[in-house]
């Protein structure tokens, strides 16, 4: 195992100071950093890619040209690189408000992108994302099922009219004729409905502005179609940070998720979604490319967007990823994606009431991994040395190499993230 340091973000959606556990977290494995009160702190990066390189602690190489070494003397090769990359990021992210409303794009529509805008798209690689919930989480993931959406076009005359009355209709009346939402025919009317409305942003801007002032009136009035009263909280919230936005409807046409801790979500490419608030472990694809709709001041392509979105209409359960228990105290979350597997490594002090410690042995993998303490400290031998480790600490763990730690009369808590994911490097 060998300790890495990280790269922390400061975006401004992130909590402020000492509510961001992304900055306490930080400061736990640095003892010299000293949190500001008004400064977000948004996420802690770890991984390869180069908008946040990973460095060993003790050389301050980067973690790349680490695994290019590796690679190197183990295998023969006439293609050596100077850098190699994880196939994954693993991240730790403090969500204040509303992120952009976004999709990421496949490793075709990547690269395509990528040739065509390399400043707004400065990777070729698709980026899947897996979210696992450390406090309540919440997000927008995908497009509610149909009926769902009918029953607010219904409810909401705003809404309708955002999305196009022409357009609406037509979707009404498909899924009325008894077309599935599965079909072909019911996902390019939404797309119609869709792409109406994010038009209307640049087309009509002061007609959006009115309508979304009726919408919120009925909001007021009591008036609820398919919202439940989490999802009002969010509108009202959205509303405050982006007045004016269509991105606003949003939560009208797209599944309000609401995961509890240790709950865990995964959407591939073509999928549109939002985080809202909260905290959590997030693995993605070793890409930073994102296409923006709304909800931001950031770039925004409405095009591309529009092109990348496999418009399916599902419930929120599609996204859910199951537990599985791989031995006492190791539960993995291994999403349909080689990109990235999660481990939670979790042990309870009341487990071992009898003892001041508890060994775990973690499991030897084909790849390399990194690893997180989020809470407790212990003891793991490295070259036969033993060595300390504490909550902040991160490592980066080489492939095939079985590793046993033991906690120190504490509780534990870390995650560990790996992929076998091949055709992951290109970057840039």
């Amino acid at each position: 195992m060998h300790r890495i340091e990280c790269t922390l973000n400061n975006y401004a959606w992130g909590k402020h100071g000492e509510n961001s556990e992304v900055a306490k977290l930080f400061a736990a494995g640095h003892k010299d950093f000293q949190i500001a009160k008004n400064m977000p702190y948004s996420e802690l990066w770890m991984g390869t890619h180069p908008d946040g390189p990973a460095r060993i602690h003790e050389s301050s190489e980067k973690l790349s040209k680490f695994l290019a070494k590796y690679e190197a003397s183990k295998f023969s090769s006439s293609n050596k690189k100077e850098e190699n990359h994880l196939p994954f990021i693993m991240k730790i992210m403090s969500i204040k408000h509303t992120l952009s409303l976004q999709v990421h794009p496949t490793k075709e529509q990547a690269a395509y992108l990528h040739k065509k805008d390399p400043i707004n798209y400065p990777d070729s690689n698709h980026k899947p994302e897996l979210a696992y919930a450390l406090t309540k989480f919440e997000l927008l993931c995908g497009f509610r099922p149909a009926f769902e959406i009918i029953q607010n076009i219904q409810t909401f005359p705003e809404f309708r009219n955002i999305m196009g009355k022409n357009e609406t209709a037509e979707f009404e009346e498909i899924i009325k004729s008894g077309f599935t939402q599965e079909s072909e025919e019911a996902k390019e009317a939404l797309k119609k409905c869709f792409t109406k409305m994010l038009y209307s942003q640049i087309e009509t801007q002061d007609f959006v502005v009115e309508q979304l002032q009726s919408f919120y009136e009925k909001l007021e009035s009591g008036i609820r179609g398919a919202l439940s009263e989490e999802t009002i909280t969010v509108l009202l919230s959205m509303k405050n940070n982006f007045p004016n936005d269509v991105g606003c409807f949003s939560p009208l046409y797209l599944n309000h998720m609401i995961l509890q801790p240790g709950e865990c979500c995964f959407y591939a490419a073509e999928e549109l979604h939002a985080y809202l608030s909260g905290e959590c472990v997030e693995c993605v694809g070793c890409s930073n490319n994102t296409i923006r709709a709304a909800l931001t001041p950031k770039f925004i392509d409405r095009e591309a967007l529009i092109n990348v979105l496999n418009y399916r209409m599902t419930a929120p359960e599609f996204y859910l990823v199951p537990p599985k228990k791989l031995q006492q105290n190791i539960i993995e979350f291994a999403p349909d994606c080689k990109d990235f597997t999660l481990h939670e490594i979790k042990y309870s002090k009341s487990e071992g009431a009898e003892s001041d410690s508890k060994i775990i042995s973690l499991p030897s993998l084909q790849c390399g991994s990194i690893m997180v303490i989020v809470e407790g400290e212990g003891k793991y031998k490295n070259h036969e040395k033993e060595r300390i480790f504490k909550r902040g600490d991160i490592f980066y763990i080489e492939p095939e190499k079985p590793i046993q730690i033991s906690t120190s009369g504490s509780s534990l808590v870390a995650y560990r993230t790996f992929g076998y994911e091949e055709d992951h490097r290109r970057i840039g």
